[in-house]
Protein backbone atom coordinates (compact mmCIF):
# COMPACT_ATOMS: atom_id res chain seq x y z
CA UNK A 1 0.00 0.00 0.00
CA UNK A 2 1.46 3.36 -0.98
CA UNK A 3 1.61 6.17 1.56
CA UNK A 4 1.68 3.90 4.60
CA UNK A 5 0.70 5.87 7.65
CA UNK A 6 2.26 5.92 11.08
CA UNK A 7 -0.32 3.63 12.60
CA UNK A 8 -1.99 0.62 11.07
CA UNK A 9 -5.20 -1.00 12.24
CA UNK A 10 -3.13 -3.79 13.83
CA UNK A 11 -1.33 -1.41 16.21
CA UNK A 12 -2.65 -0.90 19.70
CA UNK A 13 -2.82 2.59 21.19
CA UNK A 14 0.09 1.74 23.48
CA UNK A 15 2.21 0.61 20.52
CA UNK A 16 1.39 3.82 18.69
CA UNK A 17 2.35 5.85 21.75
CA UNK A 18 5.71 4.07 22.10
CA UNK A 19 6.44 4.50 18.40
CA UNK A 20 5.56 8.18 18.59
CA UNK A 21 7.70 8.81 21.68
CA UNK A 22 10.70 7.22 19.99
CA UNK A 23 10.30 9.49 16.95
CA UNK A 24 9.92 12.50 19.24
CA UNK A 25 13.18 11.72 21.06
CA UNK A 26 15.00 11.62 17.74
CA UNK A 27 13.99 15.15 16.71
CA UNK A 28 13.17 16.92 19.99
CA UNK A 29 16.42 18.92 20.13
CA UNK A 30 16.16 20.16 16.56
CA UNK A 31 12.50 20.99 17.00
CA UNK A 32 13.28 23.09 20.08
CA UNK A 33 16.01 24.93 18.20
CA UNK A 34 13.57 25.64 15.39
CA UNK A 35 10.97 26.94 17.85
CA UNK A 36 13.54 29.05 19.69
CA UNK A 37 14.79 30.76 16.57
CA UNK A 38 11.21 31.50 15.53
CA UNK A 39 10.16 32.92 18.88
CA UNK A 40 13.42 34.21 20.36
CA UNK A 41 12.22 33.04 23.77
CA UNK A 42 13.06 29.77 25.53
CA UNK A 43 9.80 29.44 27.46
CA UNK A 44 7.66 30.20 24.41
CA UNK A 45 9.74 27.72 22.43
CA UNK A 46 9.11 24.97 25.00
CA UNK A 47 5.39 25.66 24.96
CA UNK A 48 5.36 25.65 21.17
CA UNK A 49 7.19 22.32 20.98
CA UNK A 50 4.86 20.77 23.54
CA UNK A 51 1.81 21.95 21.62
CA UNK A 52 3.29 20.59 18.38
CA UNK A 53 3.84 17.17 19.98
CA UNK A 54 0.29 17.06 21.30
CA UNK A 55 -1.20 18.03 17.97
CA UNK A 56 1.07 15.65 16.06
CA UNK A 57 -0.02 12.73 18.24
CA UNK A 58 -3.66 13.74 17.77
CA UNK A 59 -3.20 13.64 13.99
CA UNK A 60 -0.62 10.83 13.90
CA UNK A 61 -2.66 8.83 11.40
CA UNK A 62 -2.07 11.52 8.78
CA UNK A 63 1.73 10.96 8.87
CA UNK A 64 3.05 9.44 5.64
CA UNK A 65 6.08 7.25 6.42
CA UNK A 66 7.58 7.92 2.99
CA UNK A 67 8.60 11.35 4.31
CA UNK A 68 10.77 12.34 7.31
CA UNK A 69 8.94 12.53 10.62
CA UNK A 70 10.93 15.65 11.58
CA UNK A 71 9.78 17.55 8.49
CA UNK A 72 6.17 16.55 9.17
CA UNK A 73 6.19 17.67 12.79
CA UNK A 74 8.17 20.81 11.93
CA UNK A 75 5.39 21.78 9.53
CA UNK A 76 2.88 21.28 12.35
CA UNK A 77 4.96 23.46 14.67
CA UNK A 78 5.29 26.18 12.03
CA UNK A 79 1.55 26.20 11.47
CA UNK A 80 0.93 26.58 15.23
CA UNK A 81 3.49 29.39 15.37
CA UNK A 82 1.72 31.21 12.55
CA UNK A 83 -1.59 30.85 14.36
CA UNK A 84 -0.05 32.27 17.53
CA UNK A 85 1.45 35.17 15.59
CA UNK A 86 -1.94 36.12 14.16
CA UNK A 87 -3.50 35.87 17.62
CA UNK A 88 -0.72 37.90 19.24
CA UNK A 89 -0.96 40.66 16.62
CA UNK A 90 -4.67 40.97 17.35
CA UNK A 91 -4.12 41.02 21.13
CA UNK A 92 -1.41 43.69 20.82
CA UNK A 93 -3.64 45.83 18.68
CA UNK A 94 -6.53 45.42 21.11
CA UNK A 95 -4.43 46.16 24.20
CA UNK A 96 -2.98 49.26 22.52
CA UNK A 97 -6.46 50.75 22.62
CA UNK A 98 -6.37 50.62 26.44
CA UNK A 99 -2.80 51.56 27.23
CA UNK A 100 0.06 53.47 25.68
CA UNK A 101 2.81 50.96 25.20
CA UNK A 102 3.98 47.88 26.97
CA UNK A 103 7.65 48.45 27.77
CA UNK A 104 8.25 45.15 29.52
CA UNK A 105 11.40 43.44 28.31
CA UNK A 106 12.22 39.79 28.78
CA UNK A 107 15.65 38.81 29.98
CA UNK A 108 16.64 35.65 28.15
CA UNK A 109 19.70 33.64 28.98
CA UNK A 110 22.00 33.45 25.97
CA UNK A 111 20.94 30.46 23.90
CA UNK A 112 24.02 30.21 21.73
CA UNK A 113 27.25 28.52 22.72
CA UNK A 114 30.24 30.79 23.12
CA UNK A 115 32.40 30.46 20.04
CA UNK A 116 36.02 30.09 20.99
CA UNK A 117 39.12 29.75 18.85
CA UNK A 118 42.60 28.91 20.15
CA UNK A 119 44.42 32.01 21.37
CA UNK A 120 41.48 34.39 21.18
CA UNK A 121 41.38 37.22 23.69
CA UNK A 122 38.32 38.21 25.71
CA UNK A 123 37.64 41.28 23.53
CA UNK A 124 37.49 39.20 20.35
CA UNK A 125 35.24 36.62 22.01
CA UNK A 126 32.92 39.34 23.33
CA UNK A 127 32.73 41.00 19.92
CA UNK A 128 32.08 37.68 18.19
CA UNK A 129 29.23 36.97 20.58
CA UNK A 130 27.78 40.42 19.96
CA UNK A 131 27.88 39.88 16.21
CA UNK A 132 25.97 36.60 16.64
CA UNK A 133 23.38 38.36 18.80
CA UNK A 134 23.01 40.98 16.09
CA UNK A 135 22.58 38.25 13.47
CA UNK A 136 19.71 36.76 15.48
CA UNK A 137 18.21 40.20 16.03
CA UNK A 138 18.37 40.92 12.31
CA UNK A 139 16.69 37.58 11.62
CA UNK A 140 14.04 38.40 14.20
CA UNK A 141 13.34 41.70 12.44
CA UNK A 142 12.70 40.00 9.11
CA UNK A 143 9.16 39.64 7.73
CA UNK A 144 7.66 36.34 8.85
CA UNK A 145 7.99 34.49 5.55
CA UNK A 146 11.64 35.46 5.10
CA UNK A 147 12.44 34.60 8.71
CA UNK A 148 10.97 31.13 8.31
CA UNK A 149 13.22 30.18 5.40
CA UNK A 150 16.45 31.59 6.83
CA UNK A 151 15.83 29.77 10.12
CA UNK A 152 15.10 26.50 8.33
CA UNK A 153 17.92 26.66 5.77
CA UNK A 154 20.74 28.58 7.46
CA UNK A 155 20.21 27.76 11.13
CA UNK A 156 18.53 24.36 11.08
CA UNK A 157 20.40 23.13 8.00
CA UNK A 158 17.35 22.09 5.98
CA UNK A 159 17.70 21.65 2.23
CA UNK A 160 15.58 23.75 -0.12
CA UNK A 161 13.41 20.70 -0.72
CA UNK A 162 12.90 20.05 3.01
CA UNK A 163 12.14 23.72 3.70
CA UNK A 164 9.69 23.72 0.83
CA UNK A 165 7.90 20.73 2.34
CA UNK A 166 7.76 22.27 5.83
CA UNK A 167 6.58 25.70 4.71
CA UNK A 168 4.30 24.44 1.97
CA UNK A 169 5.51 26.52 -0.95
CA UNK A 170 7.52 25.90 -4.16
CA UNK A 171 11.30 25.52 -3.99
CA UNK A 172 11.70 28.60 -6.16
CA UNK A 173 9.83 30.64 -3.57
CA UNK A 174 12.10 29.28 -0.83
CA UNK A 175 15.17 30.30 -2.82
CA UNK A 176 13.80 33.78 -3.48
CA UNK A 177 12.86 34.44 0.15
CA UNK A 178 16.18 33.07 1.38
CA UNK A 179 18.13 35.29 -1.01
CA UNK A 180 16.30 38.40 0.19
CA UNK A 181 16.64 37.39 3.84
CA UNK A 182 20.39 36.80 3.55
CA UNK A 183 20.85 40.09 1.70
CA UNK A 184 19.06 41.97 4.48
CA UNK A 185 21.10 40.35 7.27
CA UNK A 186 24.35 40.97 5.37
CA UNK A 187 23.43 44.63 4.87
CA UNK A 188 22.69 45.08 8.58
CA UNK A 189 26.00 43.50 9.65
CA UNK A 190 28.09 45.40 7.11
CA UNK A 191 26.55 48.67 8.25
CA UNK A 192 27.32 47.87 11.88
CA UNK A 193 30.77 46.27 11.61
CA UNK A 194 32.26 46.89 8.17
CA UNK A 195 35.57 45.13 7.60
CA UNK A 196 35.67 43.99 11.23
CA UNK A 197 33.61 40.97 10.16
CA UNK A 198 36.50 39.72 8.05
CA UNK A 199 38.84 39.85 11.02
CA UNK A 200 36.45 37.86 13.18
CA UNK A 201 35.69 35.11 10.66
CA UNK A 202 38.32 35.57 8.00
Amino acid sequence: MSGEHVASVERTLEEERLWFEERVRECETNLFRFAYYLTGNAERAKDLVQEAFLRAFQYRHSFDSRYPFESWISAILLNIYRQHERRDRFLKFFSALWQNKDSEEENEEDFMEQLRCEGEGPETIALRRQVIRDVYKAIGDLPRKMKEVIVLCDIMGYSYEEASEVIGCPIGTVRSRLHRARRYVKKVLEAAYGDELLRLWG
